[in-house]
């Protein structure tokens, strides 16, 4: 699992790519660290390249919804694919993330 973060201007973008199992989730913790400084900001999530989530992943995504909405700033999830996206719909997560088509 690599993720890459970039800011542009009061936006922070994380490109997921790869499995975010239960050994990615503990392996990106320190990398998401960004994602949780800048919560007051918007934040994406692009997973086009994340072909899995595990509850392990689901649990860093909370994580940094927590954060956000702590501070203030929005969230948004995009490019879920269809596998990721029946996780989403059956863990009831759905509902608490907006998700960009």
């Amino acid at each position: 699992m690599n993720i890459n973060i970039t800011e542009e201007s009061n936006t922070i973008t994380a490109v997921f790519d790869g499995r975010l199992d239960t050994l990615a989730a503990q392996q990106i913790s320190e990398t998401i660290e960004p994602l949780l400084q800048h919560a007051d900001q918007n934040i994406v999530l692009d997973c086009e390249k994340m072909p899995f989530i595990s509850s392990s992943g689901l649990r860093i995504f909370l994580k940094i919804r927590k954060e956000v909405a702590a501070k203030g700033g929005k969230m948004y999830l995009k490019n879920i694919c269809p596998d990721v996206r029946q996780v989403f719909k059956m863990t009831k997560l759905e509902d608490i993330f907006e998700i960009l088509d």
